[in-house]
């Protein structure tokens, strides 16, 4: 007997209608409800009484935002980063229950203490806030989220010997993000195109990676080699290995690119690839570029539309190196900035354990002289409960230098991070020191704060800048003292705030000051935003008609920007975006108009007006996601010139099962899954939906090391006679591996039978109905229908009538069936024996 999914059946029976109760609960879930009232205010009861709702649910939400009681499928966050969705329970008080289920699903210790007992031991509710109170839990009904700020000690420890983890296998990968824009304007034409690529293979557990950069700029072209390395766990060490062109990431010192060795404990497995707490924030002022750089490296680069962007979850080279920002429009201006480490450190700790790297450096201090060997260690050690230490040295021929680093937990909420630098540049016989200090905390349930300072001596040097001349300008411009503070603070009633600010002063007497400030409220039938952008002390390329059109640098005195956004929802995913801005003397305001029309296709065409020139922008753009790539089309034309953009981004895996490609890029561990030959089924991942290929194959771009996940195929996008066995697949693999995940299809053949007997009269009610082995199948219904479950061959079936008789039925299954219909019809005589 065939076991079928009856998801879809369920779902066609059941009447698609959404409950009062879930309004009630959806309506005080979102920002704008207020944080008190008494029983009943706010609601209509009556027409509570009248849908047989209780008047008491307007007590149970009257308070703040909750979820309901009981268990619901909702996102988690973990100290910032994603992990995906998770089925969590709630207790009657709307509280998070610490279920097992979802303590795995986070990586998190599992205490002994249970505070709520059930019958079902998966669902009892663990003690974690008795066992560590300076958790901080916050429920987002309304987005349908859980986030989860946890101390480090709460992280449970990869279990790198667990014999449950899937690994091994073999697949190559290539991963690209081609962007481009071609502009052509009264003062001449501007091409820009670049392409990031990314191609490896993983064997064995070993993760084999090539990365780089390919830029043409008005024609002048460049690559940049980023790294290339091999690397693997270590059971026994508890570590992972890398060797090959590589990047530092010793939580003492500045990355380096290093061509080497290096050990390191893995301490973010929980953590999906690329995620961490560094955010760029700023505003465009036009379609523009944007350029991220570390320890010199250009690590992200991609094209975001005119007004604020903020990007998040940077693949960074290390945690202790500043981010180098550059914002590039389309005409070749430039505006620069940086995102200070220190901002950013604090909130990633060092995961405790042994650091080393050996290796020749990459780039040259001097270039009449051969690249240093490098050798740095460095060890992270816990202190107590809340504390940790760490301590480090490198060296090379003709430098030194120590760090040391201490952070600590007080007060249950406030996280502190110190760190001090000494060195020595032999050479010219310099030393100096570099101290940091960071806060952060969650002031409460709403509001986070951050504040960092950085300070350095003039004789203080990097391993990079050692035995340079101290009477270098590129010296004297390093920063001397740098500052940055944060906060972030949600009220029901006045909205979001957003605050982030960063003060530079330089041994040359420059300061920079970079300033990103927003507000957000919603109302009942829009949202407003305001936005202010400030630079000052920077510089950025200006236009020269004097100089033959050329761009030149110049000073940024104040580089004020302002905005005000207003978005009206349209219903559905279409909204209106209308804004006017000011940057300087220069007054914009404009009005767009975008739409999410399905899984593949997004859309915004726009118009815009200069205030100040009286001159009008045209403006589309056109996102596409054809199952297995991203596309990104846009154009601009304004009495200036006209311009062009695009990008093209996704992943190609071959493995043993052919080619599959990918909208997304492939990560270090990844997966096949094949839902028989069906193409064309969405599967749901934790990085992503994906869909099947012409051969029911699909990638699963990334999978967390060394935690469940979970794949489901959505039966709603299989063809109407597909079933599965198993929708929900269930796994956790090992770093590096390459995953197979097949989900077995049933494909069904249900044909309804309109059988009659030979003077033409239906076959009667109730009759019973056999196979040829005179199995019971099913029973005639009203008219002489038989309806057949199952008929992929020709059948002979027999009729029991009521007067003892029998007849035979003679079915043929006939031409190839429908995939996208239900079941067939056909109708057959019933001759007597």
């Amino acid at each position: 007997m065939i076991n079928l999914s009856s998801n879809r059946l369920l779902a066609s029976l059941w009447p698609c209608r959404p409950t009062l109760l879930m309004g009630v609960a959806t309506l005080w879930s979102l920002p704008g409800a207020l944080p008190a009232l008494e029983l009943g205010e706010g609601f209509d009861l009556a027409a509570l009484t009248a849908h047989g709702i209780d008047p008491k649910v307007s007590d149970y939400f009257r308070t703040a935002p909750r979820f309901r009681e009981g268990v619901h499928v909702v996102g988690l966050r973990l100290n910032g980063n994603p992990l995906g969705l998770v089925e969590a329970r709630f207790d009657a008080h709307g509280q998070l229950c610490f279920t097992a289920g979802l303590l795995d699903k986070a990586g998190l210790v599992k205490p002994s203490g249970i505070i709520q007992e059930t019958a079902d031991a998966t669902q009892a509710c663990h003690d974690f806030l008795g066992a560590f109170p300076n958790t901080m839990v916050r429920l987002r009904p309304g987005n349908d989220e859980v986030a989860l700020v946890v101390p480090t000690q709460a992280l449970r420890e990869p279990q790198w010997e667990a014999g449950h983890f899937a690994r091994g296998g073999a697949a190559a990968l290539f991963n690209y993000d081609v962007q481009g824009f071609d502009s052509h304007s009264r003062s001449g034409a501007s091409r820009f195109v670049s392409a990031y690529t990314e191609a490896g293979f993983n064997l064995g557990d070993w993760i084999v990676r090539s990365r780089q950069y390919y830029v043409s700029d008005n024609g002048e072209a460049r690559a940049e080699h980023l790294n290339a390395y091999a690397q693997r766990d270590i059971g026994a060490l508890q570590s992972t290995f890398q060797v090959g062109q590589l990047s530092s990431n010793n939580p003492q010192f500045g990355g380096l690119q290093l061509s080497g060795v290096q050990f390191f404990p893995d301490g973010q497995s929980r953590v999906p690839a690329g995620s961490n707490n560094a955010v760029v924030e700023g505003l465009a002022q036009s379609q523009s570029r944007i350029e991220v750089r570390q320890s010199g490296a250009l690590i992200h680069s991609t094209l975001v539309p005119e007004g604020p962007f903020r990007l998040t979850g940077l693949p960074l080279l290390n945690g202790t190196s500043d981010l180098e920002v550059s914002v590039i429009d389309v005409r070749g201006g430039t505006r620069s900035f940086v995102v200070p480490a220190a901002s950013f450190a604090g909130a990633a700790p060092a995961a405790p354990g042994y650091y080393f790297a050996l290796g020749k450096m990459r780039e040259n201090t001097h270039e009449d002289a051969p690249s240093p060997i490098v050798a740095m260690g460095s060890g992270t050690w816990g202190l107590g409960r809340d504390s940790s230490a760490g301590f480090g040295l490198l060296s090379t021929d003709d430098y030194w230098a120590a760090g040391g680093t201490l952070s600590s937990v007080f007060f249950q909420r406030v996280n502190v991070g110190a760190r001090h630098n000494l060195s020595r540049d032999s050479l010219n016989a310099v030393s100096g020191s570099r101290s940091s200090l960071s806060v952060s905390s969650p002031v409460s349930a709403d509001m986070d704060l951050s504040l960092s300072a950085t300070t350095q001596t003039r004789g203080y040097r990097e391993v990079l800048e050692a035995g340079r001349s101290s009477k270098t300008d590129e010296l004297d411009s390093r920063f001397k003292h740098q500052y940055t503070a944060g906060v972030s603070w949600i009220d029901p009633a006045l909205g979001a705030f957003s605050l982030g600010y960063m003060r530079s002063n330089s041994f040359d007497g420059h300061t920079t000051e970079h300033l990103f400030a927003s507000w957000n409220r919603s109302f009942s039938h829009a949202d407003v935003t305001l936005i202010a952008d400030s630079q000052v002390g920077g510089t950025r390329k200006r236009h020269d008609a004097t100089q033959g059109g050329s761009w030149r640098d110049s000073a940024l005195d104040d580089d004020l920007s302002v905005r005000l956004q207003v978005t009206v929802p349209l219903g559905g995913d279409r909204r209106v975006n209308s804004y006017i801005s000011r940057r300087g003397d220069r007054a914009r305001a404009g009005t767009a108009l975008t739409e999410r029309v399905n899984d593949y296709v997004n859309y915004e065409v726009g118009v815009e007006r200069d205030l100040s020139a009286r001159e009008q922008t045209l403006r589309g753009q056109l996102d596409l996601m054809p199952r297995y790539t991203r596309v990104g089309m846009g154009v601009s034309r304004n009495p200036q010139g006209t311009d062009y953009s695009g990008q093209l981004r996704g992943g190609v895996v071959a493995h043993g099962g052919g080619l599959t490609f990918s909208p997304y890029a492939v990560q270090d561990t990844f997966g096949i899954v094949s839902v028989g030959d069906i193409g064309a089924a969405k599967i749901s991942t934790p990085h992503g939906p994906v869909w099947t290929d012409f051969s029911g194959q699909a990638v699963i771009p990334g999978l967390p090391a060394y935690t469940d996940s979970r794949i489901e195929v959505q039966t709603q996008s299989l063809p109407k006679r597909v079933d599965l066995k198993n929708g929900t697949h269930t796994l956790a693999a090992a770093r590096g591996s390459v995953n197979s995940v097949a989900f077995d299809v049933v494909k069904v053949r249900r044909v309804l039978v309109t059988g009659t007997d030979e003077q033409g009269r239906p076959l009667p009610q109730g009759a019973s109905v056999f196979d040829k082995n005179n199995r019971f199948l099913t029973s005639v219904v009203g008219d002489g229908m038989i309806f057949l479950n199952d008929m992929n061959d020709s059948q002979a079936l027999r009729v029991s009538l009521s007067d003892s008789s029998t007849c035979q039925l003679r079915l043929t299954p006939g031409t190839q069936p429908d995939n996208d219909t239900f079941y067939q019809t056909t109708s057959a005589v019933c001759h007597g024996r």
